[in-house]
């Protein structure tokens, strides 16, 4: 804010205390209309002045009584106000020639005053105050100036801190809104999961029960019919338990494959080969009305992968195709070898530089809209209806290619069709190894092995199938009971161990055995375990792993590969179980 105007600029202080000089001067300036205070003294000067007085109008006399207390008071004014002086002159003397202008330089008010002659005449009286009242209106003026600047400083920090309190105030809000939309994901991912776990029951349980029923059935009648005598046809309704089992073993071969824990036997294929072999399946497996064409690079070389599972993941895709072509239609089957650069447009975004084979499968059916396209690596998720699909077929897909360190990328277009891209790494070999395919699995010669299995109905079962092929099996439920029995001086000449025992796990229990019989072979047998899912880096020299559920000649091919060199004793008695 600022002062007043009406008392500023027209207040003249008088200080002349000898003779009429001060009656006379009050006179002469109220004629002009300034407001005149008459002081007896330069201490009544020095009490009176203030940062509104105008000008000050002093007698040299008077000013040599007492002009350091009037020093004294005018050093108290604030930095704008330097108040004019008129000093009115004594007469001029030999001895004091300059006394007025020696007391204004001493006390440093040289610089805003005027000294006026004795005696002086009106006009020059009128100037030089008039003067001085403009000086000091100049003062009041930045005066003022300076009184804004500091209110609107003072604005301008009451802003600030405002502007700081609603940013503390919105930053707490904007806090608990992101807190409340991440309780609201949370919430909506745990909805999803639960949305998830029931298409699976309603898929998944939906085909287990089925299978379940096959088995339970199959064996309930076997048992039945046996009882009865009645044998002639207790192989068919066996047949059907077991061809239950194993489409129930294939299922949750799917949902270990989703989850990326499957145990996969990567080694390098021949690509031309195992596309050949596939595609003679898929003719044999799609309806006649679609077409199937395979073309492969020449040189496409040699791809890294399980060959099974490559073959179930090609499966799914054609299975997909036929059910996207239901009037016929082209599967169109290929593979190519490219090196992935960062800079690779084609290939999914996150995928690793080096070189991969990309098998391709496109069908000529309905293709799917951009919102089915983004659900369709996602577990359990089906456009079919309950019964007709898990929602398992594209997530197994999904997790497989991961597994074996590849990606995998599908693009669609309703009424054109879809393409899906499996990429897997390439290996720089010439060509894989031939397998060694097993033909009529020889018995055992009396071999000891060491079965450690924590489950009692397979540990039984898998006892029993050893010994009808001719193997003394000595049984342990944990690696606390096959420990002291790899520590003693029995015979053994195998073990085999389940991977997902309580206390100590299977591998470590293979390390307790090698430390006290290095040449030991091991057998693992596993139905799940998160450090198995890649066999190679699992198995140790002289080691090998079956996943369950595995079939009787499949064990009993992999006993006698890792038994054949031991020399069997046929006099060895059976070890107690």
């Amino acid at each position: 804010m600022t002062y007043e105007k009406a008392s500023e600029g027209r207040s003249v202080v008088i200080c002349a205390p000898f003779g009429r000089d001060a009656e006379s001067l009050r006179s002469l300036l109220r004629e002009r209309d300034y407001e005149v205070v008459v002081c007896p003294d330069v201490k009544a000067v020095s009490n009176g002045i203030s940062d509104r007085t105008g000008v000050v109008v002093i007698t040299e006399e008077a000013l040599a009584r007492d002009a350091e207390r009037l020093h004294v008071a005018l050093a108290k004014q604030p930095p704008w106000s330097d108040i004019p002086f008129v000093l009115l002159a004594a007469v001029r003397t030999s001895r004091n020639p300059n006394g007025a202008l020696s007391q204004l330089a001493r006390f440093d008010l040289a610089s805003n005053s005027v000294v006026l002659e004795r005696p002086l005449g009106r006009a020059s009286l009128f100037s030089a105050v008039a003067s001085a009242m403009r000086l000091r209106e100049k003062q009041f003026l930045m005066r003022d100036r300076l009184l804004e600047l500091d209110e609107s400083e003072a604005r301008l920090r009451d802003l600030n801190r405002d502007l700081e309190d609603k940013v503390t105030s919105r930053t707490a809000e904007l806090e608990e809104q992101v807190a409340a939309r991440s309780m609201a994901e949370e919430s909506l991912r745990q909805s999803q999961k639960m949305e998830a776990v029931g298409q699976l029951t309603g898929g998944i349980a939906h085909d287990f029960n089925n299978m379940l029923t096959g088995i339970i059935a199959g064996i309930n009648i076997s048992r039945r019919r046996i009882a009865a005598g009645r044998l002639d046809e207790v192989d068919r309704f066996m047949d059907a338990a077991t061809d239950s089992a194993n489409r129930a073993a294939a299922l949750v071969a799917r949902l270990l494959a989703f989850s990326r824990r499957q145990t996969l036997d990567a080694r390098p294929l021949d690509t031309a080969v195992q596309l050949k072999q596939t595609c003679e399946l898929l003719r044999s497996t799609l309806p006649e009305n679609i077409a199937i064409t395979l073309r492969v690079d020449p040189d496409v070389g040699v791809v890294i992968a399980d060959a099974t599972q490559l073959e179930s993941a090609l499966l799914n895709i054609a299975i997909n195709a036929r059910d996207a072509m239901p009037d016929g239609g082209r599967l169109d089957v290929s593979a190519r070898r490219i090196p992935v650069t960062a800079s690779e447009a084609r290939a999914p975004s996150d995928t690793e530089p080096g070189a991969y084979v990309v098998i391709s499968v496109t069908d000529t059916g309905a293709g799917m809209p951009p919102d089915i396209l983004a659900k369709v690596f996602e577990p359990f998720f089906t456009t079919k209806p309950i019964g007709q699909g898990a929602g398992l077929g594209l997530s197994m897909i999904y997790g497989f290619a991961q597994q074996s360190g590849g990606k995998v990328r599908i693009d669609s277009e309703p009424g054109v069709g879809t393409t899906i891209d499996l990429y897997l790494p390439a290996s720089d070999i010439a060509e894989p190894e031939p397998d060694q395919t097993v033909g009529t699995v020889e018995t055992g010669r009396g071999q000891a092995v060491l079965l450690v299995e924590d489950d009692d109905s397979v540990r039984l079962l898998v006892a029993d199938i050893m010994k009808e092929l001719s193997y003394t099996v000595i049984q342990a439920p944990d690696a606390g009971v096959a420990i002291p029995i790899l520590a003693s001086d029995r015979p053994i000449d195998l073990m085999v161990s389940d991977v997902g025992l309580p206390g100590m796990d299977g591998r470590q229990l293979a390390q307790v055995a090698r430390g006290h019989r290095p040449d030991l072979p091991i057998l693992f047998i596993t139905g799940y375990a998160e450090n198995a899912a890649t066999k190679a880096s699992f198995v140790g020299t002289n080691m090998a792993l079956v996943a369950k559920p595995f079939s009787v000649d499949a064990l009993a091919a992999k006993i006698n590969e890792m038994t054949k060199s031991t020399v069997a004793k046929q006099t060895r008695a059976s070890a107690p179980e």
